[in-house]
This record gives structure tokens, sequence and C-alpha cells, in this order.
């Protein structure tokens, strides 16, 4: 009898223990580029105190995220992860993977309806969407126009010929000493700087009918031109072979460059905070990208998800996170306070934001012409290959057709669309 209730005391205690603390999930995620003053960290915990659901939250860089959620899923069994990062470049290779649960399973037909439509379409496989988006990265392009005036130039540049003239104008001017700082570490987003040049060239990996094209001259002519910049015309800092973006970002706030190409959405607000910034006033939202040719514009669209995985602990509290966090009021807070743009179609219609965000129709005019990562199963192998190509390329150990072949050779054979790529 008395062990009887021994038992059921212990029992009685677990439960209250239990009760106390409620249920609990664990959130990975990247940290934004731009959140600088920690709201993701300060929204979540709002949602603790609102669910009473404890949240473990992982932030760290998108290398050691992307490392961890794919080597979590990859091993099957039981997730350690409820709400999971879900990369634009991860959508093919995750459905064919069948990691991660239908979302439709969880959000209404009116919850996704009210989403940037271009948003929840890039997380969808054959309709059924895979995740919700968190951070609509759109790439655009940024200037000092303070430094531009010193140098006497009007307008910024609207093409790569342009671009050279006008840096090597500032630093004839003393105005700069190296007018353009990329990010061009070997990580993710080298293979995303290469994405834009090859598209602001017209070229790509490879085109429509399955040929591989990286290798060609108008593709190889793009990556020439990245040597160059930093080689021979010198207008590239020579850090930026160890620049990450955030470290690149930072030369452009600190009035050392005049020039961001691809910078996310949140760089202008940024730029403007004096906290954070020694360019107060001078940035300003250019209305075209350089490119050869005005008809060769494009930007890259880099948009993030969250998803939950079909092995997590805790599939409805991880969904009541995902719509805490990502519902209309947070992402209006976000938008204000950070300058993300909104996620959320009603929002591009707030006056508040409009008034605070005038600059939002110069973003418009770049968007039109954004474009994807390449969405295959084995981007983030094509990623690894890609980036060390490359940095041998930058550091003076390949020439530009070498790492243009070896880029190739990993493409030859591989899959896209039903279609064979083939050299």
């Amino acid at each position: 009898m008395k062990r009887n209730l021994m038992i059921m005391l212990v029992l009685i205690g677990l439960a209250c223990v239990g009760n106390v603390f409620g249920e609990s999930i664990t959130v990975i995620m990247p940290r934004h580029e731009m959140d600088l003053i920690g709201l993701w960290e300060k929204q979540t915990k709002e949602f603790e105190k609102s669910t009473g659901i404890k949240v473990e939250f992982i932030q760290m860089s998108w290398d050691e995220v992307a490392t961890k959620v794919t080597t979590d899923l990859a091993a099957g069994g039981s997730s350690s992860y409820d709400v999971v990062e879900f990369d634009n470049g991860w959508v093919a290779k995750f459905a064919a993977a069948q990691w991660l649960e239908p979302m439709d399973k969880y959000a209404s037909k009116a919850y996704l309806d009210s989403l940037l439509p271009g948003l929840v379409q890039t997380f969808s496989v054959k309709g059924v969407p895979l995740g919700i988006v968190w951070n609509n990265d759109t790439r655009f392009f940024f200037y000092n126009r303070a430094m531009l005036n010193n140098a006497k130039i009007k307008n910024p540049p609207t093409t790569w010929v342009e671009v050279l003239a006008q840096a090597k104008a500032l630093q004839a001017a003393g105005v700069s000493k190296f007018p353009i700082a990329e990010y061009w570490n070997q990580e993710w987003a080298l293979a995303n700087s290469l994405a834009f040049y090859l598209y602001s060239f017209g070229n790509s990996y490879y085109d429509d009918a399955g040929h591989i094209t990286i290798n060609k001259p108008g593709s190889v002519e793009a990556l020439q031109f990245m040597v160059d910049m930093l080689k021979k015309d010198k207008v590239v800092n020579p850090s930026s072979v160890t620049l990450s973006q955030e470290a690149a970002a930072d030369l452009f706030y600190s009035g050392s460059s005049a020039f961001f190409f691809q910078g996310p959405p949140s760089m202008y607000s940024y730029a403007n905070d004096p906290t954070k910034s020694k360019v107060v006033g001078q940035i300003e939202v250019a209305t075209a990208l350089p490119a050869a040719s005005a008809a060769k514009q494009a930007s890259l669209t880099l948009p993030e998800a969250f998803a939950i995985p079909k092995t997590a602990k805790n599939k409805a509290a991880a969904w009541k996170y995902i719509q805490y966090m990502i519902s209309p009021e947070k992402d209006k807070e976000r938008a204000l306070q950070i300058g993300s743009l909104p996620l959320f179609k009603s929002l591009y219609t707030d006056a508040q934001l409009l008034k605070l965000y005038p600059y939002w129709n110069q973003f418009g005019k770049q968007a039109a012409v954004a474009r994807p990562l390449p969405l295959v199963e084995w981007y983030d192998e094509l990623v690894n290959t890609t980036t060390v190509a490359l940095q041998e390329m930058l550091l003076g150990q390949k020439t530009a057709q070498a790492a243009a072949d070896t880029i190739a050779n990993f493409l030859d054979g591989k899959v896209v669309d039903g279609k064979v790529l083939k050299k």
C-alpha cells in the first residue's frame, strides 16, 4: 500500500512539474543580416510570455545553421528541432527527401493568401507549401550619394563600364581608396555573388535546353570581370576575399566604400542609424542595377522560410510559434524597427510604412528584375564546388576559365527538370 502511495505521489509530482514548465520547442534559424538590435529574440520572448510555451532559440551564422539542420534531418529518427530554417536553395532537395510537414496542414487558405504569392510559391512543391517565409530577402543596389557628389558624379552607374569609370573617379578624387567591398569569403554568400554577376552579364550556370553555359565565353566574362576589379583595376577592397556579407556592409556603413550591389532591404535603415553608421543621410537606393546592358539587369531574391520537420517532437506548438512570429503585427514591427521588407500584401499599402520608407518605390523597380538561385536538389553540392573554385580564382591560383571548367565538370550529367546537363 505504501509503495503504491509513493508511486502515485511521484506521478503527481511529475505531472505538476510538467504543468509548471509547460510545452517547449527548439527553434533554429540564422541571424537576420541586419537585426542588430535582437528583435527576433525579443519577439520570441513575447511569444513565450503570451503562450506559456518555452522556446530554446538557437541563432547562428547561416552556414552553421545549414550544417546543423541538414545533418540533423538527414540522420532521420527524432529531430533535435521543432522549427527549422528552410532556405530557398533547399526546396527541391528537402521535398525529394520528404523531410518536412506540409504547411497547409496547419495554415488556413486565408492565411497563405495574405502572404506575398511569390514567397509562398517559392517554398511550395506541386502546389503544396512546405515552409512559411520569415525573410523577404530580395537584394538591392545602394550607393553613397555624398561620395559621388564629392567626385562630381551626377548619377549612380547603370552598367559595369560605368561602375569601373566611377570607381576610378572616386579614387582619383581621393574620396575612396576602394569604392567597392564585396563578400567573397569562401562561404555560401560567395555563390550568391557569382549568381548575381552571371545574371548581370545575361548568363547562368546552364540554359533551358540543358546546355552547360558556365564555362562558355559570356559566363567566363563575368568571372573575369570579378577578378579584374580585384586584381587589375584594384577598385575592389583586397580584403573582400575574407569578408562576410556583414563585414562588407560594415565598410559601407563606415564610409569606406561607395557601392553595395546586393544589400538586404534593411541596409537602408541601418545606414541611417547614427548608433551603427557614419553615413547617415548619405545613402540612396538606385532605380536600376549595374549590368552589362540595361536588358541584362538582375537582382537576387533569396527568401528564407520556417518549416516543421516530420520528426519534430511538438508540431502543434511549432505551428503556434510560426503563426505568432509570421503575423501582420510582428511583420510590421520588424519593418518599422529594422526596415525589413514585409511578408504580407496588406503592409505594402500601410500609410505609416510608406511614409517612413518612400524609397520602397525604388525597391519595386529593382525587384521587377529579381531572379532566384538555381532550384535543384543538389544546390548544396554546387555551392561547395563553386566557392572553392572561385576562391582559387580570386586568389590567383586558377584562371577564370579554369574555375568555370571546374564548375562545368561538376554540372556535367546532373539532371534539371528531367533534362541531363551536358557540356
